[in-house]
């Protein structure tokens, strides 16, 4: 059963700008490839998808791409997908953005420090049971992210999309413009858990709810696309019934996984890549070592698949 101290730490990662946009596995050789008669010839274009925990898999394609000498096009991301993509387009490594997250869930007396706020703001600008949801996610992103973190989208090495959900009108949101943080602190907005965020009059909440591994949102005629999904989940049934938080946070999940199955149905990245993580729930967080350790041998599998798309421009 999920602590309730270690769901508020969770939180960390699960998740005024411009709105520019408004839109109303076992890793292996079998991953899909679209096969295409023209292929695009402008790059490839890279969508982290939301997961929470399951998101760290991320971090060893960042690294892969880090390896083979290439650069994403364009990188859009959902939820904790924003949050890596986010890093990565500042300019952080694959590397060190694993280091920022293991230290950051592996040290929880450093990680508690963060919290103490310092700046004048108290716990509760941080925690407030009042509010629509407990934790405010722009103060705690202020907190605990890194400084490498661009301010702006402008400011970003590699131009990024940000999926938000519009509350109100029951849509999809991309941000692509304006300061950073809040777009990430929306897009990462899980209902109850994280305060949503207004930007430019509309109410945002977590980008799962829309397109949890968003790899729709670019011009697929002149980018190939590549998609991350981190849905998956396979881990075993224990006896008895889930608790009331195991099933909210569940829930969630079969959600995004079924988003991304229904889109599936309807059209493909070039590059599909599950890494497998699916025995891990949602807010395995302080398990990021393991979950890396098992997310680590869909490197080789991404980078083979990526050579050979590259190659076939």
């Amino acid at each position: 059963m999920i602590q309730r101290r270690e769901l508020m730490l969770g939180a960390l990662a699960a998740g005024g700008t411009t709105i520019k946009t408004l839109k109303p596995v076992q890793a292996s050789t079998e991953t899909p490839v679209k096969e295409s008669d023209e292929m695009p010839t402008d790059g490839f274009a890279l969508a982290l998808g939301g997961g929470a925990a399951k998101a760290f898999a991320h971090i060893p394609i960042l690294e892969a791409m880090d390896e083979l000498g290439v650069t994403p096009t364009e990188i859009s991301g959902t939820s904790m997908g924003s949050i890596l993509g986010g890093l990565y387009a500042s300019g952080m490594s694959g590397k060190e953005i694993r280091k920022y997250a293991v230290d950051l869930f592996t040290r929880k007396t450093q990680l508690f420090r963060k919290l103490f706020l310092k700046d004048g703001r108290t716990w509760s600008s941080l925690f407030n049971v009042v509010r629509p949801a407990i934790i405010d996610p722009i103060v705690l992103f202020e907190t605990v992210f890194p400084a490498e973190l661009a301010a702006d989208f402008s400011g970003l090495r590699i131009p990024m999309k940000i999926i938000a959900t519009d509350f109100y009108r029951q849509s999809q949101v991309v941000l692509e413009e304006g300061p950073l943080l809040p777009a990430i602190a929306a897009s990462s907005a899980l209902p109850m858990l994280l305060t949503p965020v207004e930007i430019d009059g509309l109410v945002l909440i977590d980008g799962g709810f829309v397109n949890p591994t968003p790899f729709d949102v670019f011009d697929d005629s002149k980018l190939l696309t590549v998609g991350i999904d981190v849905t998956g989940s396979d881990y075993s049934r224990k006896s008895g019934l889930p608790s009331g938080m195991d099933t909210w946070i569940g829930s969630f999940s079969i959600t995004l996984h079924s988003l991304v199955a229904a889109k599936l149905e309807c059209s493909r990245p070039d590059l599909l890549i599950e890494p497998p993580i699916g025995k891990f729930k949602t807010m395995d967080f302080f398990k990021i070592e393991e979950l890396l350790e098992a997310a680590d041998p869909a490197k080789e599998v991404f980078k083979q698949e990526l050579s050979r798309l590259l190659e076939k421009k």
